[in-house]
């Protein structure tokens, strides 16, 4: 919850712009807790996205992140 508060993670590093924060950052607990929840019965994708690697295009789903050009198209599950 802090991180989504504060836009960094372990107060360190800044969460990628993909990741849009800002519209949670004033979520109660328990509405983020209720997301969280749910997020972890969401089967995970294959799309590898890196906040460290320089940005490259991903044609997966069309913006530039890191590893994106390790990415290829098709559904990403």
């Amino acid at each position: 919850m802090t991180t989504i508060r504060t836009g960094r993670v372990a107060g360190v590093r800044p969460l990628s712009s993909a990741m849009p924060w800002v519209f949670f950052r004033t979520m109660t607990d328990d509405d983020l807790k209720a997301i969280f929840a749910y997020l972890q019965t969401v089967p995970p994708v294959r799309h590898r996205v890196s906040n460290t690697d320089t940005p490259t295009f991903c044609p997966l789903c069309g913006r530039r992140h890191g590893l994106g050009e390790l990415n290829f198209g098709g559904d990403p599950r």
